[in-house]
């Protein structure tokens, strides 16, 4: 065999074939591009099969998620807890005091998050089921009275339009067509009554088994909260025995920094849709909108989703304003605009910082894919998501360029001509005059 079949390819006394890091790169890439290939192919399947374990891992993702949000609250009232307790004189650096302590702390937590879920929906869902009531019932009055208030408006030129359009039907038929959309949009006969009952009892016992979802994932939550330190040893301990120590540090750094983007973008965002909210309420109470609960709550829920909620929480609050009140309709579409900036601009800038550090192209990127394959969930964890990603790639490549003695930092390379490949001597572009 020649020289240079040996140095690509070598037989070892058992007759295997021995690959060189070069050749184990290509397949690598090689079987990458095959899988990449058959996932683009499958993607529905695929889709299908990930939708079916993440409602099997339910539970343990909504513990999972209960922990994220209770952790801020034990943290804090263990630290002020450990603080009044060493004031007094009590010994706090002994294990039974902490477990204590941080027992306490848990159950409290949970308790102040069921409040605060039981009080909001006790006190949101009655006027929400009120005003939805209420506008279907006097819908057409509502539409009526959209259509009189722009006859004058435009001082009754087009009064026979106007009056062709309440009396010649055209409003139930607009209704009804709705309707249909609707129905055939949920997949539901409302004149078939098997259908009906069918769609009730499967949204019933959607609705049990997310409480008991619910419940089991509080519970989950509960174990990890109280243990997190001992869980946080065994990661990290199978991370060091299984992976060599520089890619285990990578592991553990890349998780760290993964927790300080997800906690600062997730419960800063929100924290701001929660005041957004807020004030979005009391400003309606103060200019005598109607429907403030019912507004404030789809106002601050989609504010939760970066770049399109607020669009999306305008539109329909907006739509429901102006059919009942068309003038107080287009204040509130100028008010939620102002709103929007002050959040964009001020507020939201104060609360979640630079916590992602990835620009508005890529948040945009990251709520568009995340939306379309996860919905809501993907909107919300599709930028922090994203910007962890992000964060390993500029990681790798600083890694790479590194020991090729390269420039680190890419803002170097914007003025780059080419490399030279033997002495690796950077060339920059000639600046015209």
């Amino acid at each position: 065999m020649e020289k240079n079949d040996e140095t690509r390819q070598q037989k070892t006394g058992t007759g295997k074939l021995h690959f060189n890091v070069r050749d184990k790169k290509v397949l690598l890439i090689v079987f990458a591009a095959i899988a990449f290939y058959f996932v683009l192919l499958r993607f529905s399947a695929l889709k299908s099969f990930l939708a079916l374990v993440l409602q099997i891992l339910s539970p343990l993702l909504i513990g999972f998620a209960l922990a994220f949000l209770m952790n801020p609250m034990v943290g804090f009232m263990e630290r002020h807890a450990l603080s009044f307790l060493g004031k007094r004189g009590r010994n706090v650096t002994g294990t039974r005091t902490r477990r204590i302590v941080r027992t306490v702390c848990v159950i409290m937590s949970a308790v102040i998050l069921t409040g605060l879920v039981v009080a909001f929906f006790s006190f949101v869902a009655p006027q929400f089921y009120d005003a939805v009531r209420n506008l279907m019932e006097h819908l057409e009055e509502k539409i009526v009275g959209v259509i009189d208030w722009a006859d004058e408006l435009t001082g009754h030129q087009f009064q026979d339009a106007m009056e062709e359009a309440k009396s010649s039907g055209k409003i139930e038929e607009f209704i009804s067509n709705a309707v249909n959309w609707i129905t055939h949009y949920l997949n539901v006969d409302i004149n078939d009554s098997t259908s009906v009952i069918f769609t009730a009892t499967s949204v019933g016992s959607d609705v049990i088994m997310l409480f008991v979802n619910v419940l089991v994932g509080m519970f989950l939550a509960i174990y990890i909260l109280l243990c997190k330190e001992s869980y946080k040893g065994h990661i990290k301990r199978l991370l060091y025995a299984v992976l060599k120590t520089d890619r285990a540090n990578a592991v553990v750094e890349t998780g760290r920094k993964a927790n300080e983007i997800f906690y600062g973008f997730i419960i800063g965002k929100i924290i701001d849709s929660a005041i957004i909210g807020v004030i979005c309420y009391f400003s309606m109470l103060i200019m005598r909108m109607p429907y403030p609960i019912l507004c404030s709550f789809v106002v601050g829920v989609t504010n939760i989703i970066p770049v399109f909620g607020p669009y999306i929480g305008a539109t329909p609050t907006v739509i429901l304003i102006f059919v009942t009140d068309p003038p107080k309709g287009i204040i509130f579409l100028i008010y939620i605009l102002i709103l929007q900036q002050i959040d964009g601009n001020l507020i939201g800038p104060k609360i979640l910082g630079d916590s992602t550090g990835i620009t508005s192209f890529w948040v945009i990127i990251a709520v568009v894919v995340g939306g379309s394959m996860f919905g809501f969930i993907g909107m919300l964890i599709g930028v922090p998501t994203l910007a962890v990603i992000l964060y390993l790639v500029d990681r790798f490549a600083g890694r790479r360029v590194e020991k090729k003695n390269l420039p680190t930092l890419p803002e170097q390379y914007i003025d780059v001509d080419h490399i030279e490949s033997d002495s690796g001597k950077v060339v920059y572009l000639e600046k015209k005059d």
